[in-house]
């Protein structure tokens, strides 16, 4: 077995893990979240992008942390489906497929699985401040939408990956117009 097969093994590996606990934690960090159980954010396993206290100083109810874990599952959604493209990816490696057509689709499914993230990243910070300020009285919810240097940086990152996609895939048509050239 060549390297790249074990090394796509072992990345496949991992990222079969991460499909399975990135739901489990999420659910986990919102049931917690500022409770004598929130391991995650004590140790500094998980540090959060969202100041809960900025948003409300009521402690988060049951519904609350449930609208949350689902708003946050439905992000969440789209790193799974990377993570999913990512195993499909190396599952090709380990077969020794490294310039197929296939793998071109799913460097292409990763480039836009970017563009999906930057846009739900917008909405989740909305949906979010709507969700953790609910409980405050009337005159003090809160909305917020916002942009961030990072989703414009994966905005670029999206635009690199689909150009690789792209000439991949120009290689591969010539790859195989030469097989086929006598």
């Amino acid at each position: 077995m060549s390297t790249i097969q074990k090394q796509s093994r072992r990345a496949r590996a991992l990222f079969q893990c991460l499909l399975v606990l990135t739901p489990i934690a999420v659910c986990y960090y919102w049931l917690t979240v500022d409770t004598q159980y929130d391991f995650l954010t004590t140790f500094g396993i998980i540090e959060s992008s969202i100041d809960i206290s900025g948003y409300t100083q009521l402690p988060l109810t049951i519904t609350t942390r449930l609208f949350a874990s689902i708003a946050s599952l439905l992000l969440c959604g789209i790193i799974m489906y990377a993570l999913k493209v990512l195993i499909h990816l190396f599952r090709n490696y380990e077969r020794n497929e490294i310039f197929s057509l296939d793998n071109t689709l799913s460097y292409q499914k990763l480039g836009y699985s970017l563009f999906y993230w930057v846009g739900a990243s917008v909405v989740y910070g909305a949906l979010m401040s709507v969700i953790l300020s609910f409980n405050n009285p009337p005159g003090e919810r809160i909305l917020t939408v916002s942009f961030e240097g990072m989703d414009f940086l994966n905005i670029v990152l999206g635009f690199v990956i689909l150009i690789i996609s792209w000439v991949m895939k120009e290689g591969h048509i010539l790859a195989d117009e030469n097989t086929h050239t006598i």
